[in-house]
């Protein structure tokens, strides 16, 4: 047996209607065995796979989910590897052990390796041309600039001459430029981590600031854009006075 891989574009947000249609385009191309492994720690493993309809009918979002489809008469097995979040999910199959250490990703086998490059290529477009963005370049670009800009608030800050553009007496509003630009950083460096990727059947969690702490405060801290966003600007702070301390700066 012949056997490749091909990533699935990890910015995109894969819905109920993208999933109907994978099943039924799948169908149609003689795969006659489609399921869906769900995590098993999650689960039990006596519930980890079920149908595509079932899954679907079942209206849950998982952290990550492995659908499977086999073409009997060929012999062929196509996997994707759908990951929401980062959370721990195992599964037992041998291509996608966990879903938490894995990229999304398809893995197509067959005996015959004309068929399993074709196929490769043919699912990695597939899943390119489907979906929703999450995020598009100039966001991830915002995201970048607005990280330096708080490392550079931060860099001042630890100088004790107060804000970056505050540090400059010619600049007499200096301090209302600091105060919107910073705003405005953290503002897209929170968009960044609350823009939901993946495959869901409903909707994704609400990502309001009230939800977001309610769901911290209980302890769901992990892939919650809210401590994600806290933890950024922590690090940015830190690494400045770091930067600092060895003289850097």
């Amino acid at each position: 047996m012949f056997s490749a891989r091909t990533r699935i574009p990890e910015g995109r947000m894969y819905t109920r209607d993208n999933l109907e249609k994978l099943g039924n385009d799948l169908l149609e191309a003689g795969f006659d065995k489609i399921t869906v492994k769900l995590p098993h720690n999650l689960v039990g493993i006596e519930n980890e796979q079920v149908s595509l309809r079932e899954f679907i009918e079942r209206e849950r979002n998982y952290p990550s989910v492995i659908l499977s489809a086999v073409n009997t008469e060929r012999r062929e097995t196509i996997k994707v590897l759908f990951v929401n979040i980062s959370r721990k999910t195992f599964f037992v199959d041998d291509t996608f052990p966990s879903g938490h250490s894995e990229p999304p990703e398809v893995f197509v086998q067959s005996p015959d390796p004309a068929r399993v490059y074709a196929l490769a290529g043919f699912f990695g477009e597939y899943f390119d041309k489907r979906g929703k963005k999450s995020r598009t370049p100039s966001q991830n670009l915002a995201y970048i600039v607005s990280l330096f800009l708080l490392l550079a608030q931060g860099l001042t800050l630890t100088k004790g001459r107060g804000f970056f553009t505050n540090a400059y007496p010619s600049l007499t509003w200096g301090w209302a430029l600091d105060l919107g630009t910073s705003a405005i950083a953290m503002l897209m460096v929170f968009t960044f981590f609350r823009t939901p990727k993946g495959l869901y059947v409903n909707p994704p969690p609400k990502t309001d600031i009230w939800t977001l702490t309610n769901r911290a405060l209980k302890g769901y801290v992990m892939d919650n854009p809210l401590v994600s966003f806290i933890v950024t600007i922590i690090a940015a702070l830190v690494t400045a006075f770091l930067l600092k301390l060895l003289g850097l700066l």
